[in-house]
């Protein structure tokens, strides 16, 4: 199976490209370069995103990106910028070090890969994003952390994931008598329970 049959075969037929999201983040933010740890082989952003840097481990992830023609091919048939597209693949764990300079990406992911918010921010820019869920606590590790504000959440409008800057005030408050910490949430490895969640969340790096 060729790089584009497999991406067909989880994203597309999957219905989840997300392409409206990262469409809608490029436009808001104004977002060129994008680190996406954790990301598979769902290289959707670079449809976007010019400069693009996915992390990942696994076997299948690092047999995709080998594929360099096949990649780049797949990237210049659906990318919407006027630029060459520049991709770099690290397999390898994103808690190792990785070769991006501190404070230069715009976008950070993290969907469904652990606590990247905080593995990961040195390379996000001041004023730089963060999307992220609450799988593995990581949406609410974010909130927690003075490094950063939310600024967004991710809803669904008309199948479209759109970004809503209404009334966040409303997010991050626990269904339980609880005042988590970001040590407890990270030695949890699992979201708690929140009085009103979102899909995903967009925060902005403060400092």
């Amino acid at each position: 199976m060729n790089n584009r049959e497999l991406y067909q075969k989880w994203f597309i037929d999957r219905q989840f490209e997300r392409a409206d999201l990262f469409l809608a983040l490029v436009k808001k933010y104004k977002i060129k370069s994008v680190l996406y740890p954790g990301s598979f082989i769902h290289i959707t952003p670079s449809f976007f995103i010019p400069r693009a840097y996915y992390v990942d481990s696994d076997q299948k992830a690092k047999r995709f990106f080998a594929k360099e023609d096949e990649v780049n091919e797949l990237i210049l048939k659906n990318k919407k910028y006027e630029e060459a597209p520049k991709i770099t693949f690290f397999g390898q764990d994103y808690f190792k070090l990785l070769d991006i300079k501190e404070g230069s990406i715009d976008l950070l992911v993290s969907q469904y890969a652990g606590p990247i918010s905080q593995a990961c921010k040195k390379y996000l820019k001041k004023s730089g994003h963060l999307l992220v869920n609450n799988s593995h606590a990581d949406a609410g590790i974010a909130a927690l952390d003075a490094d950063y504000k939310l600024v967004g959440v991710i809803k669904l409008l008309n199948t479209k994931e759109v970004i809503s800057e209404n009334k966040l005030d409303d997010y991050f408050h626990p269904k339980k008598n609880l005042k988590p910490s970001i040590d407890y949430l990270m030695k949890q490895g699992k979201g708690i329970g929140y009085t009103k969640t979102a899909m995903s969340y967009v925060f902005e790096k403060c400092h």
